[in-house]
């Protein structure tokens, strides 16, 4: 009985998780659109203008940022439910395709995996940068 609310649990995540990515893919935030419309540097005024050109460099970074978030979160989306599946009918069970398709978005995951923005990440195990990385204290 507990199997079967954790399997109906599972099942309606997972339809949630695919309503949440449909739905982000047919919005202006769909990692296709949202490099779409992106500023001319002409339209803030000419080269010589310095707070212009730092308002558009400060665009550019904003709106890159904004294309990795959105192909981020359509890669996790996708992968929590192909997780979801995968749970309900084992790893084993999954075909070469969806397991091929799962090692590609976790690949994907980790291009966008900053720890230094991971308040989570272990920071002891990395080197402090006036370390250095094999723990002699040449360098402090």
């Amino acid at each position: 009985m507990a199997l079967d609310i954790q399997h109906s649990a599972l099942k309606d995540f997972k339809r949630r998780v695919d309503a949440l990515l449909r739905e982000l893919d047919e919005s202006e935030a769909a990692s296709g659109k949202v490099g779409e419309d992106r500023l001319p540097r002409a339209h803030l005024g000419s080269a010589d203008f310095k707070e212009a050109q730092f308002l558009y460099d400060s665009y550019t970074i904003v709106h890159d940022e904004l294309e990795n978030l959105s192909k981020a979160l359509s890669t996790q989306l996708e992968g929590m439910g192909l997780a979801v599946h995968a749970s309900r009918v084992g790893y084993a069970n999954l075909d070469d395709a969806i397991k091929a398709r799962m090692r590609a978005i976790n690949a994907e995951a980790e291009k966008y995996y900053d720890p230094d923005r991971d308040p989570y990440a272990d920071r002891r195990t990395r080197p402090t940068p006036s370390a250095p990385a094999d723990g002699s204290e040449e360098g402090l």
